[in-house]
């Protein structure tokens, strides 16, 4: 596989026909579920006929792009914003399939809030529609017509990888991430207590804030944290909230919660803390469960199938329908190589900035360097047609 730090070169790898790694582990998924439906439904025999009907995939210009976004699930504050966001975009024309990894914190005028809240903004303004509108808002960040969607909450996704008998993952680089926030314990006070208290001038002065009534925490030792706001003060305050979590570099054999935890680390050292490496620790992930979710052992166990599919009944969502699943899926088989795009700020000469935190109300932000998403969108173009290499060249600043 290919990867890319807009707009600087990577690691470049072309795979060949006999791997398996093809294609993401969601369609593979859809797949499965797709096969026990007709099972269910139809028989045995329709199987084949799906796989051989005439009518082919909704595309454009011979691509299939499908929009994969992963939240947390549960009931929590959050729960349904997608910090997971990314394209497969298939090429049926030269069986190649590019991977486009978006940012959650990039800024979407449209919504007035982060990408990650185009899911929920669907569901809360358009009446369940989060699934729709976030293929629309991030189709036009593209300018790519998103013909299909699926949506994962990691709470299914964790429960699967633990029923397939966990995963192998190949760990890029040792790491250590000293603030992995705690399931259940987002909001925990740590042993503080919030309180409304009328400051008087000299007491304000003294804290450095506004005279008159605010909501302040007050310390387990009676003082007064008028600084909890500030996220790396509060992190410090509320360090309940958060747990230690390390990775060694080499093979890792990781049940559902070790993944999950690899895979949603942002604060992790030795280079791992960047939106490009958790991507590409997202990648790798699917990668290794589609393998486990395609092998003999998990394929020739009709339960554990029927187990999977029942997991992922209540926490995948999904606008594909069955006889498309299984034609992606026939696809996957003839993929020859893949290239991945990753959204990202890390180079001196990325497509994204971080502007100014008190432009967006204090909200630590991504925007296109341009102030539009011409650029980003021309990239991906050469990317598809060119290919990454191609793409990279002509972004660089002495080509434009």
């Amino acid at each position: 596989m290919k990867y890319v730090n807009l707009p600087s070169d990577l690691n470049s790898k072309k795979t060949n026909k006999s791997n398996k790694l093809k294609i993401v582990a969601i369609v593979i998924l859809a797949f499965l579920l797709g096969i026990l439906l007709i099972r269910q439904f139809f028989g045995s025999e329709s199987i084949s006929h799906f796989i051989f009907r005439a009518e082919t995939l909704k595309s454009d210009d011979g691509k299939v792009n499908i929009l994969l976004l992963g939240n947390a699930g549960g009931k929590h504050d959050g729960s349904t914003l997608t910090d997971t966001i990314m394209v497969v975009s298939l090429d049926r024309k030269t069986n190649q399939v590019t991977f486009i990894s978006i940012p959650r914190d990039l800024w979407v005028d449209s919504i007035k809030a982060k990408v990650n809240a185009a899911y929920e903004y669907g569901e809360e303004e358009s009446t369940g529609q989060g699934l729709a509108f976030s293929k629309s808002t991030i189709g036009e960040i593209l300018a790519l017509p998103l013909q299909y969607g699926i949506r994962l909450d990691f709470s299914g996704f964790e429960k699967a990888i633990d029923q397939v008998g966990g995963i192998e993952v190949e760990v890029d680089n040792s790491f250590d991430d000293y603030r992995y926030p705690i399931t259940g314990k987002e909001v925990d006070l740590c042993g503080f207590r919030e309180e409304e208290k009328d400051f008087s001038p000299d007491e304000a002065k003294a804290l450095n804030i506004e005279p008159g009534k605010r909501k302040v925490f007050i310390a387990p030792d009676g003082k007064i944290a008028t600084d909890s706001a500030d996220p790396e003060k509060g992190e410090e305050y509320f360090a309940c909230r958060f747990e230690h979590i390390h990775f060694d570099k080499g093979l890792s054999k990781m049940d559902g919660e070790t993944a999950l935890k690899y895979v949603r680390s942002r604060k992790g050292t030795n280079k791992e803390g960047t939106d490009f490496a958790r991507s590409r620790r997202q990648q790798k992930v699917i990668e290794a469960f589609k393998s486990k979710t395609l092998s003999l052992e998990t394929l020739a166990n009709p339960i554990k199938i029927k187990s999977l599919a029942e997991t992922f009944g209540t926490s995948f969502e999904t606008d594909i329908p069955v006889d498309d699943m299984i034609k992606l899926f026939g696809f996957s088989k003839k993929v020859s190589s893949t290239q991945s795009i990753v959204l990202s700020s890390d180079s001196k000469n990325g497509l994204l900035i971080n502007p100014p935190l008190e432009d967006y109300g204090g909200a630590w932000v991504l925007i296109p360097r341009t102030k539009d998403f011409s650029e980003i969108q021309n990239f991906v173009k050469i990317a598809l047609e060119k290919g990454v290499d191609e793409a990279t060249n002509s972004a660089r600043p002495s080509n434009r």
